[in-house]
């Protein structure tokens, strides 16, 4: 039922983007009423206590790093890739929170949206938060995955 629903929406999704392009007459062009998205989900451990930055106000941001993995059946058995995500916290409530609770090996759910930015030469791509789910509270419960596998 859940895939069903999902390939519905994704097709009702891709549908709209067709019709969009079309409007505007060429793929390429950007028109009034072009439709994009940016958003991403992540699901993983985190890496390192968040650091606020920037000090105290509303300039201030929480960073932190976050892993996922990828785990497949590769022809010499199973593999895994660990990808490393950084994570950067604006809202004035959500920051504070993560700050405070998220510790390093909790796990997190975060959705929010890709930034891309030019620090010193070097291309650096974060993740802005919109929602963060602790889902974790203790590191013990990390080791003990870890113990399983």
């Amino acid at each position: 039922m859940f895939g069903r629903a999902f390939r519905t929406s994704v097709f009702q999704l891709q549908r709209g983007l067709l019709r969009c392009e079309g409007m505007t007459g060429t793929g390429s062009s950007f028109g009034p009423r072009e439709k994009s998205v940016n958003q991403v989900t992540l699901l993983g451990r985190v890496g390192q206590d968040p650091q606020l930055r920037g000090g105290l106000g509303k300039s201030s941001v929480t960073t932190f790093s976050m892993a996922t993995n990828e785990r497949w059946q590769g022809e010499e058995g199973p593999m895994t890739k660990t990808t490393w995500h950084r994570i950067a916290v604006f809202q004035p409530g959500l920051k504070d929170l993560a700050l405070q609770y998220i510790k390093k090996g909790n796990r997190v759910y975060v959705t929010g949206k890709i930034d891309t930015s030019m620090y010193e030469g070097q291309r650096i791509t974060s993740i802005i938060a919109d929602n963060i789910i602790f889902l974790s509270s203790e590191r013990a419960s990390y080791e003990e995955e870890e113990e399983e596998m």
